[in-house]
């Protein structure tokens, strides 16, 4: 297998992983009365975003 396909296909994967963490925490965070802790968004979006230029980067 190509190192070009394993890195795109991890960095898909991790893509995929997340944007679904993000998006089940910021549901989470949502329906939480009070003081919330976002740490857990705050740091999975920006890498999200990150592996998913890393996506475009390997599929060309």
């Amino acid at each position: 297998m190509e190192l070009k396909l394993v890195g795109l296909l991890v960095s898909f994967i991790m893509t995929l992983l997340l944007f679904c963490t993000a998006y089940a925490e910021a549901i989470k965070m949502s329906n939480t009365d009070g003081k919330v802790d976002g740490s857990t968004l705050i740091f999975s979006l920006p890498l999200a975003v990150l592996f998913s230029f890393f996506t475009c980067l390997f599929q060309k």
